[in-house]
């Protein structure tokens, strides 16, 4: 859990640094403005700048908190005015930083007694020019002339009306840049990482946790490089219809992909399926509503349903990791992550309406929440997917193996048998089947109980594994008989490998608690010879074994009976 908490805090640490870097240029902001003002226009008709102009000067403005103003969601345009005094005697170049990138209408005018010195349109309602610069919005290049001068800003969009104003000089405009492209790759690093990783998860294991998981952080990426104005600059900038619905759209499917995600998580569809049918209408719905409002050309409307519905399905989230608190293993730290990414959410939705100051941390909360929740989630998925990982592999074992003797089962053996059969195809080498059962095992049962019966096997096994070398197989074939298939081992070899292993467990006793429990075993060989299968090899040394059980027990008895009883050495 620490290491938890580390790596998010970590994490988040580089992102603030930057983040908080990124304010700075707000300190040098009054050596050339002097008052900034503002008003709505009330009239359906548009105002022209002698309107506006006249407007101001009659006194009837406001002067917004701080020069980051966001005006929420509505079709009235805004007029500002900014009021520069430049104290030198030359023109001083500075950069307007005017508006967020999808603000749709644009209109600058830069003026002082003798007139317009110079007006500039632009906005996302037009193809992407030369004033928009991605991650920071539509910035205007302009020279101050000495004295006073009044810098006009119209702004109208049926997306939130952000305008987080700042006049910059060359150095600030540098380094302002910087600092956002820096944050901007270390977010998308970080979740194109977790994507990846994730990706990589589901390919390898196959669990649609992580499947989901990649496709919810990838749906916030999208909206993310829409709305910070990555893609009209560098994808589709003579595209206004991508430009102006593919951030609403991409905000519904997030939502919906972490409905998905969620359901999925928290096993939703398999303890509550009509809960999880609701959960698929309500995301249609959601989907069709956005395909609607968009083919009608509703725009206002689609951008605040698109703001509702992903607030409100972010709170779906949390609600439902409360429901399933004590059903789902991991829901608490699902609840904190998620609780993150809502209130990331809500402060970054309550700032572009106007409901609270907007400034670079309250327009970023959905940034910030997202890397605590996406950090959160990824690592549950993690060790989720490490958990399902174990029981696979625990699966696969016990499936494969004998628990209590920790050899190869019969189904084990003859998969690797017939694997060992080609290799002897191949090579033309000889190789030798060896069948065991161990004599009187039912009366060790019976004497002594099923739990030393047990203990016996036990110590039997180790004994085989002791005395095998690497590539040899063994397996339990059932009950006290247990199959070794030796690979280019010929007849003699192979009754010098028996032999020597039917001495060693006649002179190595199980060691009881009590007593020294003696145990002997019976062997039958097959070589192959002639090209058999693995199922006569079995057959040939089950008869070899029956064929040592008759003649008295605690033998080996080869295929071919005339053959002498070498050393070891010859193994």
């Amino acid at each position: 859990m620490m290491v938890r908490f580390v790596l998010i805090i970590f994490l988040m640490t580089i992102y603030c640094q930057n983040a908080f870097a990124a304010t700075g240029h707000h300190n040098s902001i009054p050596t050339l403005l002097t008052d900034v003002t503002y008003f709505h226009e009330d009239s359906t008709t548009p105002l022209s700048f002698a309107q506006a102009e006249q407007h101001f000067r009659s006194g009837e403005n406001q002067h917004p908190p701080q020069d980051f103003m966001s005006f929420g969601i509505n079709k009235r345009a805004t007029w500002i005015k900014l009021n520069v005094q430049n104290h030198t005697h030359v023109e001083q170049y500075r950069r307007l930083n005017a508006a967020q990138p999808w603000v749709d209408s644009l209109a600058i005018y830069l003026v002082n007694d003798q007139g317009v010195i110079q007006t500039w349109h632009s906005g996302d309602e037009q193809v992407a020019d030369s004033h928009l610069l991605p991650g920071v919005g539509f910035v205007f290049d302009m020279k101050l002339p000495p004295g006073q001068s009044q810098i006009f800003i119209r702004g109208q969009s049926l997306d939130p009306l952000t305008l987080p104003i700042a006049l910059l000089d060359a150095y600030q405009s540098r380094t302002l840049d910087a600092q956002i492209h820096v944050t901007s790759g270390i977010l998308y690093g970080i979740l194109l990482a977790l994507v990846g990783m994730n990706l990589v998860l589901y390919l390898s294991i196959k669990q649609l946790d992580a499947l989901f998981y990649s496709l919810y952080i990838s749906c916030f990426i999208i909206v993310n490089i829409s709305y910070n104005g990555y893609g009209f600059a560098w994808l589709y900038s003579n595209s206004l219809f991508i430009e102006n619905n593919l951030t609403l759209i991409m905000m519904v499917f997030h939502g919906v992909s972490g409905l998905v995600f969620v359901s999925h998580f928290l096993r939703i569809h398999q303890h509550s399926p009509k809960l999880n049918l609701t959960l698929l209408i309500y995301s249609g719905l959601g989907i069709l509503t956005m395909v609607t409002l968009i083919s009608l050309n509703m725009h206002l409307w689609a951008t605040k349903f698109a703001f509702k519905f992903l607030s409100l399905t972010t709170m779906l989230m949390i609600l439902l990791g409360v429901l399933n608190l004590n059903k789902t293993k991991d829901t608490l730290y699902f609840l904190i992550a998620v609780m993150c990414s809502m209130l990331g959410l809500l402060i970054t939705t309550f700032s572009v309406w106007g409901v609270i100051p907007y400034n670079y941390y309250s327009y970023n909360g959905a940034v910030f929440g997202v890397v605590f929740e996406a950090t959160i989630l990824a690592v549950i998925v993690a060790y989720r997917l490490k958990d399902f990982e174990q029981q696979r592999i625990t699966a696969e074992y016990l499936s494969s193996y004998d628990p209590l003797m920790n050899l190869f089962n019969r189904r084990s053996f003859m998969a690797a048998g017939h694997q060992c059969i080609q290799q002897s195809n191949r090579t033309k080498k000889i190789l030798s089947f060896v069948m065991m059962d161990i004599d009187h095992f039912k009366q060790i049962n019976d004497t002594y109980g099923h739990h030393i019966g047990d203990l016996t096997l036990s110590h039997i096994a180790k004994l085989l594994k002791r005395h095998t070398r690497e590539n040899d197989i063994i397996a339990r074939w059932g009950g006290e008989e247990m199959v070794i298939l030796l690979p280019d081992t010929n007849a003699e070899q192979a009754l010098a490998y028996t032999e020597h292993l039917r001495a060693t467990i006649a002179a190595t006793p199980f060691r009881d608690e009590a007593q020294d429990i003696q145990i002997t075993a019976s062997f039958g060989i097959a070589t192959r010879m002639n090209g058999e299968s693995l199922e006569t090899l079995y057959q040939l040394a089950d008869k070899r074994l029956y064929r040592a059980k008759q003649q008295g027990r605690n033998r080996v008895e080869p295929q071919d009976r005339h053959l002498p009883i070498t050393t070891q050495e010859q193994y």
